[in-house]
């Protein structure tokens, strides 16, 4: 029934549907260079679509109708593990989709994020081979989309340990074997240019960085021309003028103590070894909401990266604090709807709308607030039974000592 919100919202207003019709060209090379940006892997969806039967605007709606249906196996298997009455994971992805408004179903980010979400879940599957597994369904995750390449970090346990490099080896060893089937199939450039795309980015409007120069921006007289907002090469609306170098430095100098602060967890882990599934679990929700605070950009569907993998929480745990951040979460996603679409219009020109800024400020904060209760969750939770969620033997609980 949720997922009625969005379809509803999308036919009625006809809005958010911009990326698709892209991916519809992208797919069938009327333009060059389209999607270039995605990784192969990650385009498989938007190339799987293309083969059903329609034109343009069918296309649209069978891309819309995977993700409904993704979705809703999604919530089908929340509903399966869990076995208490509550079924609160579930709950919570329902209400995601149903605040997130039409961004979720409307955009490639989905697949990556639930392919996240599996190799959360496999974290905690009582065989080996299951958590190699694991190691195996984040280096396809990877490929994808990239940024969960960061999360490699909370493979790492004791350095002792043999299951420690048997994670890091599968890891590594999947990421080279998919890269040379890419390579093979579709070229060496297919591999770099989504690197090369990243790199080349400017300060996105909606980004954490980008807030204090749009809120300066909102305050600008009409026709002043120190701030301009812009659609620019990388396919989103960036601005330019007075702090936006600055933001842009600033961004850049986040990201890499965001990649240091996964080394040195990395590395405390060798140490220590104290490696647990829930260790992991809670790390790579402080990393992917740290990746998305310390970005350049902050595109609307980048709160689906946390959405899964919460829900898988709050079927592997129960304390107070992950019910927290679900909360936060579905907050921050209905401040999204706000910025993009409901409010989007009004943030491309100069002056910016202060109410659109505002939403868009407290948006920001919001993933702030999820990051630091995902950090402390993740340096509290070595203390938390690991052996209550039996993927791989039915039911949660179904098998419990």
């Amino acid at each position: 029934m949720a997922h009625l919100i969005p379809v509803v919202w999308i036919n009625r207003y006809g809005t958010s549907t911009g990326d698709v019709h892209y991916y519809f060209v992208g797919v069938n090379h009327f333009f060059p260079d389209t999607m270039t940006e995605y990784p192969v892997i990650g385009a498989l969806p938007a190339h799987l679509v293309n083969l059903l039967p329609g034109g343009e605007d069918a296309y649209i709606n069978w891309f819309i109708a995977l993700c409904v249906a993704t979705s809703a196996v999604f919530t089908a298997w929340l509903v399966y593990m869990d076995s208490s009455p509550s079924h609160r994971a579930a709950w919570f992805w329902i209400m995601f989709i149903g605040l997130s408004g039409p961004i979720v179903l409307t955009r490639l980010d989905l697949f990556p994020s639930l392919t996240v979400a599996a190799f959360a879940a496999l974290l905690f599957a009582r065989t080996r081979a299951a958590r190699r597994a694991a190691a195996i369904v984040l280096a396809v995750a990877t490929m994808m989309k990239l940024w969960p390449g960061v999360l490699g970090a909370a493979l790492v346990g004791g350095f002792r340990r043999r299951s420690t490099w048997a994670r890091i080896g599968w890891f590594f060893g999947s990421l080279v074997v998919i890269c040379l089937l890419i390579a093979a199939v579709s070229g060496v450039d297919a591999l770099t240019t989504p690197l090369n795309y990243q790199s080349d980015r400017g300060l996105q409007i909606e980004s954490l960085a980008a807030t204090p120069v749009m809120l300066a921006a909102s305050f600008a007289a009409v026709g002043d021309t120190r701030w301009s907002i812009s659609y620019a090469a990388s396919k989103s609306f960036e601005i330019i003028g007075p702090g936006a170098g600055i933001m842009t430095t600033v961004a850049t100098v986040a990201t890499a103590a965001m990649v240091l602060f996964a080394l040195g967890w990395a590395v405390t882990r060798l140490i220590r070894d104290d490696w647990s599934p829930m260790q992991a679990l809670s790390f790579s929700l402080t990393m992917v909401a740290l990746i998305i605070a310390t970005n350049k950009v902050f595109s609307p569907q980048y709160i689906t990266w946390l959405a899964p993998s919460v829900a898988v929480a709050l079927l592997v745990s129960r304390r107070r604090i992950v019910a927290v951040l679900a909360v936060e979460v579905l907050v921050t996603a209905l401040l999204t709807t706000f910025v993009y679409p409901v409010y989007y219009d009004w943030l491309m020109v100069v002056p910016t709308a202060t109410q659109a800024v505002v939403i868009l400020a407290l948006r920001n904060v919001g993933i702030l607030v999820i990051a630091g209760t995902a950090l402390w969750w993740a340096v509290t939770a070595a203390r938390e039974d690991v052996t209550a969620f039996p993927v791989t033997s039915g039911r949660r609980g179904s098998s419990r000592r």
